[in-house]
């Protein structure tokens, strides 16, 4: 089995819990669907300039692999990658 990803970057809407300093994403909406995050595989930050940015791979209810990144400065989401089965 080999496994690719594809590019998407595009800003998506996410429903995430924030506490005690931790973001914790719950479910994303992309092409007018809803995905439903059944774990959270990795987490890691880069700074971006003034801002940092906090990325997540996210496996979703589906079994669908997918990159979000939340940016604390604009407060924004975007889903970078879909991971899937070539």
């Amino acid at each position: 089995m080999i496994v690719m990803y594809d590019n998407i970057s595009e800003k998506v809407r996410v429903l995430a819990v924030f506490e005690r300093g931790v973001i914790s994403p719950r479910l994303f909406r992309w092409s007018s669907r809803d995905y439903k995050i059944m774990s959270v595989s990795m987490r890691y930050q880069e700074k971006n300039g003034a801002s940092i940015n906090h990325y997540f791979s996210v496996e979703t209810e589906d079994g669908g692999v997918f990159k979000l990144v939340f940016n604390d400065k604009l407060l924004t989401w975007t889903l970078e990658e879909v991971w899937k089965d070539k």
